[in-house]
């Protein structure tokens, strides 16, 4: 099991730029807070494009989850490679549109890690 503290720094994706992840163990799911959300289908799929610090991504929509304490309808849920230190999974993030920041919940440590809350940046950056 890995050791995380409030706050990693992670690498998302194919993005070259690490993002600092807020470590959450209450919240089931792991969410982005992303801008410029649309959602489109392609070749019969429902995928949904968006920025995240004004880089434009696409992906697949898995599902769609209510959240009511984030918004009145359902939202997107995609697939992501995520890197923390040594970890290099890929896990589901729910998309907030207008939101900010990365959560890493508790499908993310499931299994991998547990939090040290006195500590930030335990683990080092992944490799690239």
């Amino acid at each position: 099991m890995f050791i995380l503290g409030r706050h990693e720094w992670i690498l998302l994706a194919s993005s070259t730029e690490y993002f600092a992840a807020y470590i959450d163990p209450v919240s089931t799911n792991s969410r982005i807070g992303v801008s410029d959300l649309v959602e489109f289908e392609r070749d019969g799929k429902d995928w949904v494009k968006f920025k995240l610090l004004d880089k434009e991504y696409k992906f697949a929509i898995l599902e769609k989850v209510k959240v009511p304490e984030k918004s009145d309808k359902p939202l997107p849920v995609v697939k992501l490679r995520t890197k923390l230190g040594d970890i290099n999974e890929e896990i589901e993030y729910v998309l907030i549109n207008g939101g900010n920041g990365i959560v890493l919940g508790e499908n993310f440590l499931r299994d991998l890690a547990i939090q040290n809350r006195k500590y930030d940046y335990i683990q080092g950056r992944a490799k690239k």
